[in-house]
C-alpha cells in the first residue's frame, strides 16, 4: 500500500520541525522574566507556534509516505489532533517557565508535552479514518512514545538552561539546540509511523472533508511563512523593548543627575552638598576624617544680577567657577 518516503516532503518536514523548535527555545527561554500580560503574550505565542509547528510536520511526513490512493482525513479529528499539540505545549511552556521547579514539575511538564505529541500523531493517522483498522508494532510504539518522552524532556531542559543566557551566544545555542530537537521529533514521527500500519487494499474515508494535497508542500511553506514571520517580529520586538529599556534607564539617569547638579555651572548642587555631608558623617570612621566646610560669596553679586543680562550673568558665574575648578585639586568638593 504504501511506497518509499518522498525525500523534499521529509526534508520539508524536517525544516517545520527546526523552526518549530527553535519557536518554543525563544519564546520558552522568555517566560521566566515576562510578568502578567507579557508573560501570557509570549506562553500563548509560544504554545501556538509551537503546537503549530509540530502538528504540521506530523502531516507533512505522512504525505511524504505516498500511498496508492489519494490521501485524506477527517476534519474534527484533525483539528482536535492540532488542538492536543497546542493544549500540551502551553501546558509545558507554563510550567517551565516558573521562577521556581522541582524535580516533580519538570516531569509533570515532560509527560504533558509527550503526551500531546503522542495523542496527536497517532490520532492524526486515525483521522484518515481507514476502511480496515490499523496494526500496531509494540515495539516501535513504545520507541516512538520513548523518544517522544527524552525529546521532550531535552526540549524543556534546554529551555530552562537558556532561560538564563542572553546575547549572540545564547542564539547559537538556540540553534543547535533546535536542530537536536527537530531530528528527535521526527524520529520519533517517522517511529511512529512503522508503529502503525494499515493492512493492504484500506483506503481513506470517502467523506472525508481535507484532502490529503493540501497537507504536504503548501502546509509546509505556510507553516514555514507562518513560524518566519513571527519570530522576526517577536525578534524585532525584543529589540525595541530592550532599546526602551536603555533609554529610560539613561533618562532616569539623567533626571537623577540633573537633581544633583546646578545648571549654570554644571558643578553639584546644595541638595548634592547635603548627600556629600551625611555620606561623611554617616561613616562607621567618621571621627578620624576631618573635614573643613568653606563658604565663598561672590561681591557685588546683587548689583551685578541688576545691572546684567541673564546670559551674561550666567556666563560671569561659568567663568568664575571654572577659574575656582582650576585651583582645585581632585579631593575637593566644589
Amino acid at each position: 500500500m504504501m511506497s518509499e518516503y518522498d525525500l523534499p516532503l521529509v526534508v520539508a518536514s524536517f525544516l517545520v520541525a527546526v523552526l518549530a523548535a527553535y519557536a518554543a527555545l525563544f519564546f520558552g527561554a522568555r517566560l521566566t522574566n515576562a510578568k502578567d500580560s507579557e508573560r501570557r503574550k509570549w506562553l500563548s505565542a509560544g504554545a501556538l507556534l509551537m503546537g503549530t509547528g509540530v502538528w504540521t510536520m506530523h502531516f507533512v511526513g505522512m504525505r511524504a509516505m505516498p500511498m496508492d490512493v489519494a490521501m485524506s482525513f477527517d476534519v474534527l479529528m484533525t483539528a482536535i489532533s492540532w488542538l492536543a499539540a497546542v493544549v500540551a505545549s502551553g501546558v509545558a511552556l507554563h510550567i517551565i517557565g516558573r521562577d521556581r521547579l522541582g524535580a516533580a514539575l519538570f516531569i509533570g511538564a515532560t509527560l504533558s508535552m509527550a503526551g500531546g505529541i503522542v495523542v496527536m500523531h497517532y490520532l492524526g493517522m486515525y483521522a484518515m479514518r481507514m476502511s480496515a483498522p490499523p496494526t500496531f508494532n509494540i515495539g516501535f510504539l513504545i520507541v516512538s512514545i520513548v523518544i517522544a518522552i527524552v525529546a521532550s524532556g531535552a526540549a524543556l531542559a534546554l529551555c530552562r538552561k537558556l532561560q538564563h543566557m542572553d546575547g549572540s551566544g545564547s542564539l547559537a545555542i538556540q540553534f543547535v539546540a533546535a536542530l537536536v530537537m527537530a531530528a528527535a521529533i521526527c524520529g520519533m514521527h517517522y517511529t511512529g509511523m512503522m508503529a502503525m500500519t494499515f493492512p493492504e487494499g484500506a483506503v481513506p474515508a470517502a467523506d472525508n472533508g481535507l484532502r490529503g494535497g493540501w497537507m504536504g508542500i503548501p502546509l509546509a511553506v505556510f507553516c514555514i511563512a507562518l513560524l518566519a514571520v513571527a519570530l522576526v517580529v517577536t525578534v524585532r520586538d525584543v529589540k525595541h523593548q530592550r532599546e526602551l529599556a536603555v533609554f529610560k534607564a539613561e533618562e532616569d539617569q539623567r533626571v537623577a543627575e540633573l537633581a544633583f547638579t546646578d545648571a549654570v555651572t554644571g558643578l553639584p548642587n546644595r541638595s548634592a552638598l547635603e548627600q556629600r555631608l551625611l555620606d561623611i558623617l554617616a561613616r562607621d570612621d567618621a571621627g578620624g576624617n576631618p573635614f573643613a566646610l568653606i563658604y565663598l560669596d561672590i561681591a557685588n553679586f546683587r548689583e551685578l544680577s541688576t545691572g546684567m543680562g541673564d546670559e551674561s550673568l550666567n556666563a560671569v558665574v561659568r567663568e568664575i567657577s571654572a577659574a575656582l575648578q582650576d585651583q582645585m585639586s581632585e579631593q575637593v568638593f566644589l
